[in-house]
């Protein structure tokens, strides 16, 4: 008899979680989709407001940093190593002990290699395009441009521990908060700074993606309460 009650409330209970997840994946489709859709939108602003030109080959020289750095830093990387640390530490006690032993060394070492990437930028810049006419600009918008290094290691880093949690609203609209900031500069600043307006949407598009994640990342897992002595950060995670 106990049996034969247990099946529809197992049943229904199957149901609800099918229905939770067809409203997570619309939410995640909708979002990514809006989110594409405005990065269009602020490739098209770019155009009408600068054209093809020297200023905007110098930017497209720094925009080398953002390209490279989250494919890595949100997606590939960090996504790989994460997310099956978060889903097999079960308890809030394994969770925290997993922030405290990897978001510090993650977060040394990511502005490490910003303020690495910034500093050597002349260099850089001058390898991947010798001759550009407008170097000292592009040199610029590469050191503007480093400043979304940490705060996309970070984006990444919450992304995967929601992820991980079932979470999935916030990470998808990382990429709308992106271009949103980034069309918001170009709108506001491209008259007194010219493509150095793109250059700082890009950084202030990094921190506008930590901050979509923030108040769930704190209520699902948390930040670290104090330094371990053994900081965990696999050579792997960065090696690409």
């Amino acid at each position: 008899m106990d049996r034969h009650r247990r099946a529809p409330v197992a049943a229904a209970r199957v149901l609800s979680r099918g229905a939770a997840d067809l409203r997570a994946a619309a939410l995640t489709t909708m979002l990514v989709g809006a989110g594409s859709a405005l990065g269009y939108v602020r490739d098209l602003l770019m155009a009408a407001l600068f054209g093809a030109n020297a200023d905007t080959d110098a930017f497209l020289v720094a925009w080398t940093v953002p390209e490279t750095a989250a494919p890595l830093l949100i997606e590939g990387a960090m996504a790989l190593w994460l997310v099956p640390l978060f889903s097999t530490a079960a308890g809030a006690r394994q969770r925290a002990a997993l922030v405290e032993r990897t978001l510090p060394a993650l977060a040394a070492a990511l502005a490490a290699v910003a303020v690495c990437a910034a500093a050597g930028a002349p260099w850089l810049v001058a390898a991947l395009a010798p001759g550009l006419p407008q170097g000292g600009l592009a040199v610029q918008c590469w050191r503007i441009c480093c400043g979304c290094i940490l705060p996309f290691a970070l984006a990444g880093y919450a992304s995967a521990a929601l992820r991980a949690h079932h979470v999935f609203g916030p990470p998808a609209a990382t990429g709308l908060a992106y271009n949103l900031a980034l069309v918001g500069c170009l709108a506001i600043w491209h008259d007194s700074l010219g493509v150095r307006a793109a250059a700082w949407g890009v950084a202030a598009g990094a921190v506008l993606m930590v901050a979509t994640q923030a108040p769930a990342y704190l209520r699902r897992v948390g930040m670290p309460r104090r330094l371990p002595r053994r900081l965990v950060l696999p050579v792997a995670a960065l090696l690409p």
